[in-house]
């Protein structure tokens, strides 16, 4: 018989595989907000924003900051300065991320 998981053992499996996950994503696969506060507060997760989480070990890549923005604006899309160097079209690094909303 196999032991049942608890929401904390949950959420630490999916942000191993998503690398950063939205609060509605991580309900919908049966963690509460009251979970990752708790998780917050014990320093095993990271609130990037307001419902927006990681695992505090996880490596930042140079497209971090690309990933972090689509989480928090899922239909938007990356555009201008910030997809040319995505692509690397441009020798220029964006201080923000470009995004057009629609």
């Amino acid at each position: 018989m196999t032991k049942p998981r608890t929401q904390r053992e949950l959420a630490q499996d999916l942000l191993k595989k998503q690398g950063i996950m939205r609060l509605l994503e991580l309900r919908e696969a049966g963690v509460t907000a009251a979970t990752m506060s708790r998780m917050e507060r014990a320093g095993e997760v990271i609130r990037l924003v307001r419902g927006v989480y990681q695992l505090p070990d996880d490596d930042l890549d140079p497209n971090h900051g690309l990933a972090e923005a689509a989480k928090r604006v899922p239909k938007g899309i990356v555009c201008l300065v910030s997809a040319l160097a995505f692509h690397g079209l441009t020798d220029q690094l964006p201080p923000k991320v470009w995004m057009a909303i629609g």
